[in-house]
């Protein structure tokens, strides 16, 4: 028989059966045990499993990180309104640490109702604990700015006021002012917090003062964020109204808040950003006692303090209410301090100031100049901002006090502000461009403006104008022109190749510099540097460049002054020269123009055989390349005039002399006399001419006529050749210029050697002839051998009656006749009519270096 698996036992329970259920531990061991534990019924599960997920994430921020990644919020969300006052108060806790990560609050406001029912909480509930731990989860959640709109929706800013009021737990009160800074950080609910009826500055002042540091702290950062909205004229009203700026200052005069000193300090100096702010400071009697505090305050509150100082500096009121209590004196002794954080609000200080005459005229009479150039010349003193500061307070003592201008030339201050240029290396650039806004403020005054004229500092410029930053390049563009009021200055402009730097500056395409540029080339240009910026292609790259001649305004003007001092060259590119632009000594013209107009000098250079002839107006004798002695004798006062200011362009070896065209000038004014006297007329740079009477204007009418026809055939009898056939046809003068060119061994040719010539030829000399007699000519060009002269001449409408009284100024006048040269020599014909059409030619392009239309390329 086999065995039994295991031997019988009796059932001794089975009268004794136990229908109840005995509790017993559990012991959780994870934290996701624990989450699940959230789901239970039982009250004493679920206050024991929040209070030890509370001390479980209150022990490391990574355990927070750990509970919200198992999805913690939303098992104890649902516990936040449960019946147990122990429940509830460890559930709003524990929101509250997981609220504290930066997706925390996010989870929560998926759904409004969450805040909504946390929030009225603050309204309903009177348990100190639950009051804690909501108002820490509103002050969590309202850093978001959803938080914000969704409490502002929830209409509970008056409960809010009045727990950060009357709430006897300190906690509670520091959430709830956080809440309200948070809210202030939202610009659309601020404006709802300032319009609570709740709200009041009495109580938020009271808490600045409160024993717990952290209350301080939210207090100081609430009150800052208000007076911070200054364009709400509500709150800035108010508060000037409370106690706000005296409460402060009793803080800062209390040595048992010395923590918050530096936060008091922050607050007053954002307060006086405003004009009414920094007038109400000094009525209130607070700068007297900041300097106080100034005076006595530990050395790392110095700094703070004197910042509110400097911060007045901006504003009107603030500068008066500075200065009515000396502070602007303050500012010049810490500038002496040993504190060097003391250094940049000191210069800064100084330099607003500034703007105020009578406190820049009390600063200048203490040694502040010497003060700023030795922190200036200190290399141990950062840039920014001690440095830069100082920089700015000297560019506005300059600029408005002569005596600091005065003391800043003086060689050792003068040399601290130019070593910031000259070792640019070592320097930021905004020290850079506050050096030259130095420059630029001593130009106010004569005496400062001549240390500046020396070739030492004009190369120190122009160097800086070859740097890459288009700010310094503008800026010291400004310096230039302003000291190219001196002529000296020009001609250290030219010996120091300063066109050469403005030309290849004008390649940068940028219309603020370009600007600056031309308006430095009209400021600076001579004779001399016309003629450099020929040689350097810039007159032709200005012409050419027709985009710039529209966007830069600038653009046409410096080219006018280019022409203006080049009249060959405006002929070369413009086709005319007008009644105004006079033909100066050397005044040339290409016969043809081949590319780009040339200087004198590059046409003299021009390799043999010669085949375009270059025609020269020389007056005077040639100047004495071995002797280095100009032998030219002046004729008259005029020409003396002219000889002072003749450019290198006339300097040239090898020059035949032109003794026939001094002849001609000497025949004309044998015959019409000295024109400065008979006709009023200047011949030389400010033309003016003027008639105050009919009587006079027709004597003068009618004289120059005479004149200008007289003169016609003079130049035609001049250049109607040398044998009696006169023939002057285009093969007759070609081959007499060819001679000429041959025997004077060059082909620049005198004006006065030609004695054969075609309408080109008369048409210059009659121009530069009629300049020096005083008759109101200008010249105009067409093609290679075509030209014509048109004379000016005031003539009254025979419909005025004959008793009014007139002037006719000669920059008012315009050419009204042309001269005949070549049919009928002298003959007058009135623009417009046919003849003068005939004598005129053609109506097409002017004949200038540049490319020409096929109409008129077909007549060269």
């Amino acid at each position: 028989m086999a065995k039994p698996l295991q031997k019988e036992r009796d059932n001794r329970s089975a009268e004794k059966k136990d229908f109840t259920f005995h509790p017993y531990n559990i012991t959780p061991e994870s934290a996701y045990t624990s989450i699940l534990l959230l789901e239970s019924k039982e009250a004493e599960i679920l206050c024991q499993t929040l209070r030890a997920i509370t001390k479980f994430s209150a022990q490391e921020f990574q355990n927070r990180q750990v509970l919200f990644d198992l999805n913690a919020i939303k098992y104890i969300l649902p516990h936040v309104e449960h019946p147990e006052i122990n429940i509830k108060r460890f559930a709003l806790k524990a929101l509250a640490q997981l609220c504290q990560l930066p997706r925390g609050p996010e989870q929560v406001l998926a759904n409004p109702q969450n805040l909504r029912k946390i929030a009225f909480m603050l309204v309903k509930i009177e348990d100190v604990f639950v009051l804690e731990f909501a108002s820490l989860v509103l002050s969590e959640l309202t850093r978001e700015p959803l938080g914000c709109e969704q409490l502002v929706s929830a209409n509970i800013l008056n409960s809010l006021c009045n727990r950060m009021k009357n709430s006897l737990d300190p906690d509670v009160q520091k959430n709830c002012l956080q809440t309200l800074s948070n809210l202030l950080e939202d610009p659309i609910c601020a404006s709802e917090v300032t319009k609570n009826q709740q709200f009041s500055w009495a109580s938020l002042l009271a808490l600045m003062q409160s024993p717990y540091l952290a209350i301080q702290h939210a207090a100081l950062k609430t009150v800052d964020q208000l007076i911070c909205r200054y364009k709400d004229l509500v709150v800035q009203k108010s508060f000037r109204a409370s106690t706000g700026v005296l409460d402060l200052c009793d803080i800062l005069e209390s040595y048992e808040f010395r923590d918050v000193h530096t936060q008091v300090l922050g607050v007053l100096r954002n307060y006086v950003e405003t004009e009414e702010n920094a007038a109400h400071l000094y009525q209130s009697g607070c700068i007297l006692r900041l300097l106080a505090y100034l005076e006595m305050a530990l050395p790392a509150m110095k700094p703070h303090c004197l910042g509110v100082l400097t911060k007045m500096s901006f504003t009107s009121n603030g500068r008066d209410a500075l200065y009515e209590t000396g502070t602007d004196l303050v500012f010049c002794h810490q500038l002496l301090s040993s504190n060097v954080e003391l250094l940049a609000d000191a210069a800064m200080g100084v330099a607003n100031m500034t703007k105020l005459l009578p406190a820049a005229v009390r600063m200048s009479d203490t040694n502040i100049i010497e003060a700023l150039c030795a922190i200036l010349a200190d290399d141990a003193a950062v840039w920014f901002y001690i440095r830069i500061n100082a920089l700015r307070a000297l560019a506005e003592l300059c600029r408005i006090i002569p005596k600091a201008a005065f003391s800043l030339i003086e060689p050792k201050t003068f040399a601290s502000l130019r070593n910031i240029n000259k070792k640019f290396k070592e320097n930021p650039i905004e020290a850079q461009r506050l050096a030259v806004q130095c420059y630029i403020n001593l130009q106010n005054y004569h005496v400062s403006t001549r240390a500046m004229l020396n070739p030492e500092f004009m190369m120190e410029l122009l160097n800086i104008l070859q740097r890459i930053d288009t700010c310094l390049k503008i800026m010291t563009c400004t310096v230039l022109s302003g000291l190219m009021k001196e002529d000296v200055a020009k001609d250290l402009f030219t010996s120091k190749q300063g066109e050469e730097v403005v030309s290849n500056n004008l390649h940068i395409e940028h219309i603020g510099l370009r600007t600056a540029l031309c308006l430095l080339i009209s400021a600076s240009v001579s004779e001399d540097g016309a003629d450099v910026y020929l040689e350097l292609g810039t007159i032709h790259y200005m012409v050419e460049n027709k985009q710039a001649r529209y966007t830069v305004s600038a653009w046409e003007s410096a080219l006018e002054a280019i022409f203006r001092h080049h009249p060959s060259a405006k002929l070369a590119y413009t086709g005319r020269l007008d009644i105004n632009d006079f033909t100066q000594e050397g005044f040339y013209v290409q016969k043809r123009l081949a590319g780009p107009f040339s200087t004198i000098q590059q046409l003299m250079d021009s390799i043999p055989p010669h085949h375009d002839p270059v025609f020269i107006a020389m007056f005077h004798q040639p100047y004495d390349a071995v002797s280095n002695l100009d032998i030219r004798t002046p004729y008259n006062q005029s020409e003396q005039k002219l000889g002072k200011s003749m450019s290198s362009r006339l300097r040239l070896p090898k020059l035949p002399d032109d003794t026939n065209l001094r002849n001609y000038l000497l025949r004309l004014k044998i015959w019409f006399g000295d024109p400065a006297k008979s006709l009023h007329y200047f011949e030389i740079e400010d033309a003016h001419y003027e008639v105050r009477y009919r009587d006079k204007c027709e004597e003068v009418t009618s004289s120059l006529k005479q004149r200008a026809q007289l003169l016609a055939e003079f130049v035609a009898e001049q250049m109607s050749g040398l044998t009696q056939e006169r023939d002057c046809s285009m093969p007759s003068v070609a081959l007499h210029l060819g001679d000429l060119m041959e025997d004077l061994g060059t082909r620049v040719l005198g004006l006065g050697w030609v004695r054969c010539g075609g309408a080109l030829e008369r048409a210059i000399l009659y121009k530069v002839l009629a300049d020096r007699v005083g008759l109101p000519c200008s010249l105009h060009r067409q093609s290679s051998a075509h030209a014509w002269c048109e004379i000016a001449v005031p003539e009254i409408d025979p419909r005025e009656t004959t008793d009014k009284e007139e002037s006719y100024p000669a920059g008012l006048l315009r050419a009204n006749y042309v001269v005949d040269l070549m049919t009928s020599p002298g003959i007058l014909l009135p623009r417009g009519s046919a003849d003068a059409r005939r004598v005129c030619g053609a109506g097409c392009s002017p004949y200038t270096a540049r490319e020409l239309t096929e109409v008129c390329r077909c007549t060269q």
